[in-house]
């Protein structure tokens, strides 16, 4: 059974991998025609606490291994995130230990919203993808229940603790590396934005709720909702 959630305002996927678990992505892809920016995630954890996501899954299937307890974290072996209508995005991907940029240009309004993902590249052995998206519209994470694993209730780990969770990493990451696909670099624009600075973050995007917003409009004097995506 497929899952749509509306993550709009509840952005409970662990990027910091807070529970040990390693999370991996894809480089994303843009559809310039909608500004619909698509992300694949494997090995990513997601904090079925709140009720506005727990409830939305329950509401479809009210036997899914999701209502086994109220405080749980459960594990994605694979999920797509879907963020609508951006107004920009950047990366930064470290490939072997080489940090590589792409900008697609940043601006934004007052009110608009800002969020961090990415993890471990699904595709290429020693990259880690850092993605910054700033946008107006919802955010959804699609799953399947067959893709769900129980991972903590509380403060219990259902995984085997440590040793459980180093085995499911080490796994992912022998998946990888028999892909091991070659990174093409010439994708990337080489602009290092703003973005990246913590004190830009704190003057302009500000954390509220769960998201960071938007206090000023970027640039200072450009009030245009307007932005080529490039690829």
């Amino acid at each position: 059974m497929k899952y749509k959630i509306d993550l709009t305002n509840c952005y409970c996927i662990d990027f910091d991998c807070l529970s040990g678990m390693e999370c991996y992505s894809s480089l994303p892809t843009i559809e310039k025609e909608t500004a619909t920016f698509r992300m694949h995630l494997e090995n990513v954890s997601i904090n079925m606490v709140e009720d506005i996501c727990r409830n939305q899954i329950l509401s479809v299937n009210p036997k899914s291994i999701i209502n086994i307890d109220k405080d749980l974290i459960i594990l994605a072996k694979k999920a797509l995130l879907i963020i609508e209508n951006i107004r920009c995005y950047d990366l930064r991907v470290i490939h072997n230990n080489h940090d590589y940029y792409h900008s697609s240009g940043l601006k934004f309004n007052i009110k608009d919203r800002f969020v961090e993902c990415g993890g471990k590249d699904t595709q290429h052995l020693d990259s880690d993808i850092f993605s910054q998206v700033i946008f107006n519209g919802k955010v959804f994470l699609e799953l399947e229940e067959e893709n769900i694993l129980p991972l903590i209730i509380g403060c219990d780990d259902l995984v085997g603790g440590y040793e459980g969770i180093t085995k499911i990493n080490h796994q992912k990451e022998s998946e990888v590396a028999m892909k091991n696909k070659i990174l093409d670099i010439s994708r990337f624009n080489n602009i290092e934005s703003p973005i990246w600075d913590f004190d830009f973050l704190m003057e302009y995007l500000p954390s509220r709720d769960g998201y960071r917003e938007a206090i000023k409009n970027y640039p200072p004097t450009n009030n245009s909702s307007e932005i080529e995506l490039n690829e």
